[in-house]
């Protein structure tokens, strides 16, 4: 994406919390090809913050999944995401 079309983006979500939410879903997996299509092909393309929650997550789980190698607990790795989901939407 480049800088005249990252200034064209909307700079606050009103549903910043659901967007969360259905952003873990598509990158756990859980997600339908419908939901994905649509936030993945319209709403990620217009919306800055959650354009963020997305490169910031994606980059989360990259680090945990190098860094950590399969040491981690589940429920650990669960309660940063959820911290993190916690974190982002304040």
């Amino acid at each position: 994406m480049n800088a005249n079309e990252m200034k064209n983006m909307k700079h606050d979500c009103p549903h910043q919390q659901e967007c969360l939410q259905l952003l873990q879903s598509i990158l756990d997996g859980e997600a339908t090809q419908e939901q994905k299509d649509k936030f993945m092909g319209n709403h990620l393309e217009e919306c800055m913050p959650c354009y963020q929650n997305y490169h910031l997550e994606v980059a989360i789980r990259d680090l945990l999944r190098k860094k950590c190698a399969n040491q981690a607990p589940q429920d650990l790795v669960d309660s940063i995401k959820q911290k993190v989901i916690q974190n982002l939407a304040r």
